[in-house]
């Protein structure tokens, strides 16, 4: 008989926590999941021969004003205190991390090498893969070919101009995106929600087989992760339920902390004890450390030849044989400039304009990047003080991000195509590309890192960190799919601890 005491608590219904229940369940293990929303977004998806005809969101579960007032002008959070988080409102990009992703920093520094390599990772990538149902082209050069679903190839004059600019070096094709079947009316936000689509269905499942104890708490909100010096383990989750404002108790054998870089880490800053007066597993001082993000830009190209309109994006890789400088890149995603363009795609017409979405790169700073400001009130309750965030680009990390400029200039010029970038051009703000990560990152050696190899606090092994805090650097790809990897791989050796009776 599985008591309290045995359960798995995970806290976040995101992808990585979704995806770390389903692992959890699979193995039989009993699992509570923790959330703060009481609901998913209203939403509906229609989908006809892959093209998106109608997609509806509500914004009112997006939040934008829960940092600090003293955290800095410039800097961005967005959060979704909902079902499915912010799957409910992403663009679905999934391209893997390709294998040196995880060692080129250790060519600059070793605090800048993952303790987990590419091939650790490739039986979860096609795991979680198989729960997003990815559509994508042939692969890209340098990218490492995801488990597809459904089958795209560019439309028109597009197929030459990604074969000619592959053969001049570069790496092109369409990129890799959870956005399910070309056929589709879904009463949810998106294709992919981890809600709707993990979360949901286990539910069901465990509703009509009375299979393994799954469930679901809405409306929680966690306060703090309990420690117990006694048997040197957190014992409990303590949370508030927002619905009656009651503090309540989830004892636990394990905790999966899944519920988001920021919100993560500053739930193991409130979790002060007498033995981590500076918050869980933090008696190294590296909790918020490290931060990083992806620089981004988005701006209008226009291009002397018109081509057919993207109904599904392009997507421009690093270059295949890397940076001189490790750890600067840049990925860009060729999509619709405006409405228009939208239009278009319905019935085959080109443009002359599109839009690019740039991902850069930066080098994690081993400073302060996430903190609970501390006002001096010592009476103030912890679950009331709000993160602060700094985060700041140096000059070589912008350089790098508005050089994208000149490379799409030259890829596709390399391709038969002309093309400008006249501008205008937006403000860079951190956190805008919604990828904060970081600041509860994986090293080998505790100096560096919180997490060790399996994702486990260092200094307390029964609490697994499985969200984008725990990167140890952000490459240029989107972080989710490798997100989703790590947390279905620290779900199973997890699994196979308490199995073991090692946990």
């Amino acid at each position: 008989m599985t008591t309290d005491d045995d359960r798995v608590v995970v806290i976040g219904s995101g992808p990585t926590g979704a995806v770390a229940t389903a692992r959890l369940v699979a193995r039989g293990l009993a699992v509570t999941m923790l959330d703060a929303g009481t609901h998913a977004p209203r939403g509906i998806v229609v989908k006809a021969a892959g093209n998106t005809l109608f997609r509806m969101a509500s914004k009112a579960e997006l939040a934008v004003d829960r940092l600090d007032r003293s955290s800095q002008e410039h800097v961005d959070f967005t959060s979704s205190l909902s079902l499915g988080g912010l799957t409910n409102y992403w663009t679905a990009a999934v391209p893997r991390f390709a294998p040196a992703d995880f060692t080129e920093g250790g060519r600059l520094d070793e605090r800048y090498e993952w303790p987990v390599a590419y091939e650790d990772l490739v039986a979860h990538y096609a795991y979680a893969e198989s729960l997003l149902r990815i559509t994508a082209g042939d692969a890209i050069p340098g990218v490492p070919a995801n488990t597809v679903r459904y089958r795209c190839r560019p439309p028109g004059r597009w197929r030459s101009v990604i074969a000619d600019a592959n053969r001049a070096g570069h790496a092109l094709g369409m990129l890799p995106m959870a956005k399910g079947a070309p056929w589709m009316v879904a009463r949810r936000a998106r294709e992919f929600s981890s809600y709707h689509c993990v979360v949901e269905p286990l539910l069901d499942d465990g509703a009509r087989n009375d299979g393994p104890s799954f469930e679901l708490r809405r409306g929680a909100h966690v306060v703090r992760l309990r420690w117990h010096a006694g048997d040197q383990r957190v014992d409990a989750v303590e949370y508030v339920d927002v619905t009656s404002g009651e503090r309540r108790i989830v004892p636990c054998r394990a905790v999966v902390l899944a519920a988001g870089a920021i919100d993560s880490t500053v739930l193991l800053l409130r979790s002060r004890s007498d033995e981590f007066p500076a918050g869980l597993g933090n008696n190294g001082g590296v909790v918020g450390r490290y931060l990083h993000d992806h620089p981004r830009e988005w701006w209008a190209a226009r291009s002397t030849s018109a081509l057919r309109s993207l109904a599904h994006p392009v997507y421009v890789a690093r270059e295949p044989d890397g940076p001189a400088e490790p750890m600067m890149a840049t990925s860009l995603t060729i999509g619709l400039a405006d409405p228009i363009g939208r239009l278009k795609t319905f019935y085959r017409g080109s443009a002359n304009a599109f839009g690019v979405q740039v991902f850069g790169t930066m080098v994690p700073a081993p400073t302060v990047g996430v903190s609970l400001h501390d006002d001096g009130d010592d009476d103030v309750d912890q679950v009331d003080r709000r993160p602060h965030i700094t985060l700041d680009y140096d000059d070589a990390t912008r350089a790098n991000l508005l050089s994208a400029r000149t490379r799409l200039v030259d890829i596709l010029g390399d391709a038969g195509i002309d093309v400008e970038v006249p501008g205008p051009f937006h403000d860079l703000r951190p956190g805008s590309s919604i990828h904060y990560g970081g600041s509860v990152r994986m090293h080998r050696s505790p100096h560096y890192g919180a997490l060790d190899g399996w994702n486990r606090l260092h200094e307390v092994d029964n609490v697994a960190v499985v969200d984008m805090s725990a990167f140890t650097t952000g490459p240029e790809k989107n972080p989710t799919l490798t997100a989703m990897a790590l947390a279905s791989r620290a779900a199973e050796h997890m699994a196979d601890d308490i199995d073991g009776g090692r946990l």
